[in-house]
C-alpha cells in the first residue's frame, strides 16, 4: 500500500511542478544574462586594448610618413640673374590626418642646398582634409637673386651646367593635433635629385627624380 501510494500523484501537485506555459525557467534566464555579460566584458576589453595602443603608438612618436608626389624647379636668368621658383605636391596618408596633423591649417615648406635654407614658401592655408584619407597637399615658392647670391648660387650654377642636375634638401612644417600636444609637426624629406634637360636657356625647369620619403623629425 505505501508502494501505492508514493507511486500515485494529485493531479494539482502535477500542475504545481510543471512550469505554466510561456513562464522561462530561471536556468534559461541566468545562462542568457552570463552570455550576454561575457560579450560586453570581452568588447570593453578589445576597445580599451584598441584605444591603448592607438594612444601609446601616438605618444610615442612612431608617425606616418608622407611622400613627395610631384615637385618642379624652374631657374630663370641661369648666367645673369639667377632666380628661382618651385611648386611641390605631397602625398599625406591615410593614417596621418587627425591622429597626427589637423584637418585644417598652414601648410609650409623650406628648401636647402647642402643643409643650407635657400628659401622657404609662405603658409598655404588648407581647410579640406579628410579624417584617415590620403590626400595631396600642395605648395609653392620662390628663390631671389638676394636669397641664392655668393657662393651657394654659383654652386648651383655649376651643378646645372656641369650634371644637369641640383640635389637639394626639403623640410615640411604642418600643424600638431596630437594629443596634448601643440605647434607644428617637421618632416625632414630625402635628398631631392632634380633632373634639367637643358642648361643652356634662360628658363629651364626640372623635375624631382623618384618620389622621396619624408620623415617626422622630432628634434
Amino acid at each position: 500500500m505505501d508502494l501505492e501510494k508514493e507511486a500515485f500523484v494529485d493531479k494539482e501537485e502535477l500542475r504545481e511542478e510543471v512550469p505554466k506555459k510561456g513562464e522561462p525557467a530561471a536556468t534559461l534566464i541566468f545562462c542568457c544574462f552570463s552570455q550576454l555579460l561575457v560579450v560586453w566584458v570581452t568588447l570593453c576589453a578589445v576597445k580599451f586594448s584598441c584605444s591603448y595602443f592607438l594612444s601609446k603608438s601616438i605618444t610615442t612618436n612612431h608617425v606616418p610618413y608622407s611622400t613627395i608626389a610631384f615637385m618642379n624647379f624652374t631657374v630663370f636668368d641661369i648666367n645673369t640673374h639667377l632666380s628661382a621658383k618651385w611648386n611641390l605636391s605631397i602625398r599625406v596618408p591615410e593614417n596621418l590626418p587627425g591622429s597626427y596633423i589637423c584637418l585644417q591649417g598652414d601648410f609650409q615648406a623650406s628648401l636647402l642646398y647642402k643643409n643650407i635654407t635657400i628659401a622657404t614658401s609662405p603658409p598655404r592655408s588648407y581647410n579640406n582634409l579628410l579624417f584617415h584619407w590620403p590626400q595631396l597637399l600642395k605648395v609653392s615658392g620662390d628663390v631671389s637673386e638676394e636669397d641664392i647670391n655668393g657662393a651657394i648660387g654659383k654652386n648651383i650654377v655649376n651643378d646645372i651646367k656641369e650634371r644637369s642636375e641640383v640635389r637639394l634638401g626639403l623640410r615640411l612644417f604642418l600643424p600638431d593635433c596630437r594629443e596634448n600636444k601643440a605647434g607644428t609637426m617637421k618632416f625632414a624629406c630625402d635628398e631631392v635629385k632634380m633632373k634639367f634637360e637643358s642648361s643652356y636657356e634662360q628658363k629651364i625647369t626640372s623635375t624631382v627624380v623618384g618620389y622621396p620619403n619624408c620623415l617626422y623629425d622630432d628634434h
